[in-house]
């Protein structure tokens, strides 16, 4: 039956955490999501050109007399690019780091039903370079993985030939081996490993080796869930562009009418530029309202799929259930956990108390 199943059994219970978290509104918990959020997740003008320096005299003002433009040194160039490289690189490192973080401040604010971001930071900055680190070696030897093959086909010199055909058709099935092996070692380690690193106080490897057994034994649960989550994650997207998109519609009529009729003003008055800069700064303003509503609106929808990844672990390891689930398939009922042994009023404590969760 469905239900005996922890990927269909599960979304009830992200259902009912979900709106005992974020209902009735907090608009201090929705703005800690939505920063949250962010890391985890859920642009012309006239040229300015003239020619004031050209003298208005006869021969003196010849292009030969002109001074050549002088050509940027290939070194200074060099520097500037590899400088601007160096900074992207470190600011997607640490944009990567402080996600890792947020990760453990999202699942300990989902589980103590009280979201903050300071504290739950500071306390949780090792286990989160763990995780950095973790996601950075998965990462990178996926990229070798890759790599190599194409280092070795393209070495030997093989030009474009049949025989570059058949080499690629064994290339793409490793491409989308490896690629999907990573993605589900990397979404099972955010699911089920950061949960695990934080309740028992484990390091990354070791959760896997706490988990690993269990996984192995219910891979028909966990090969559902993974399914699943896809699924629901595709579900999930969809609803939240759609939102987006009609917020993007409602913000942009209105600041479409307000700066056309601003530059048209502008440029009557002869401020052409003034009327660039009005629509420059409402654009703007309309971009970041549109990220600010973007993340509140994935709000829900990140509560709702962390909690669904909290309720199927919660199922198949009852000791770190943080959210108090019903474990499908058991005689009477049995719930996964219970601070009281409770276990047949399990969904009344659910449904009367939307704040304590088992731990």
């Amino acid at each position: 039956m469905p239900s005996d199943w922890y990927a269909f059994a599960a979304l009830r219970n992200a259902r009912e955490a979900t709106e005992s978290l974020l209902w009735p509104v907090d608009r201090g918990r929705w703005l800690r999501l939505a920063l949250i959020a962010l890391f985890v997740g859920v642009g012309g003008g006239a040229p300015t050109g003239g020619n004031a320096n050209v003298p208005s005299g006869g021969g003196s003002g010849a292009p030969s007399d002109m001074p050549m433009p002088s050509l940027p040194d290939p070194g200074s160039v060099a520097a500037i690019v590899l400088g601007i490289v160096v900074f992207v690189i470190l600011l997607v490192l640490v944009w990567s780091v402080v996600g890792a973080v947020m990760e453990f401040v999202l699942i300990e604010g989902l589980r103590d039903r009280t979201v903050s971001i300071r504290e739950p930071f500071r306390a949780n900055l090792r286990p989160g370079l763990r995780l950095f680190g973790f996601r950075l070696v998965v990462g990178l030897g996926s990229l070798l993985l890759l790599g190599l093959p194409l280092l070795v086909v393209f070495g030997l010199g093989i030009s474009v030939s049949p025989v570059l055909f058949v080499l690629l058709v064994p290339l793409v099935i490793l491409f989308g081996i490896v690629a999907l092996v990573s993605a589900i070692v990397l979404g099972l380690t955010t699911d089920f490993v950061v949960p695990t690193m934080l309740t028992e106080e484990r390091g990354v490897v070791d959760s896997w080796r706490r988990l690993w057994p269990t996984l192995r034994a219910e891979w028909k649960q966990t090969a559902l869930y993974v399914v699943a989550k896809f699924v629901l994650g595709i579900a999930v997207s969809l609803a939240v562009s759609l939102v987006v998109l009609l917020a993007a519609l409602i913000v942009a009529i209105p600041v479409a009418i307000v700066g056309g009729a601003l530059f048209f003003a502008a440029s009557a008055a002869g401020t052409h530029t003034v009327g660039w800069v009005i629509v420059g700064i409402l654009a703007a303003l309309a971009v970041l309202a549109l990220i600010v509503v973007g993340l509140i609106v994935q709000v829900p929808a990140l509560t709702f799929v962390r909690y669904y990844s909290l309720s199927v672990l919660g199922m198949l390891v009852p000791e770190l259930d943080l959210v108090g689930v019903d474990r499908p398939g058991e005689d009477g009922g049995d719930t996964a956990m219970g601070d009281d042994g409770g276990d047949d009023d399990g969904d009344a404590d659910e449904d009367e108390d939307s704040g304590s969760p088992a731990v």
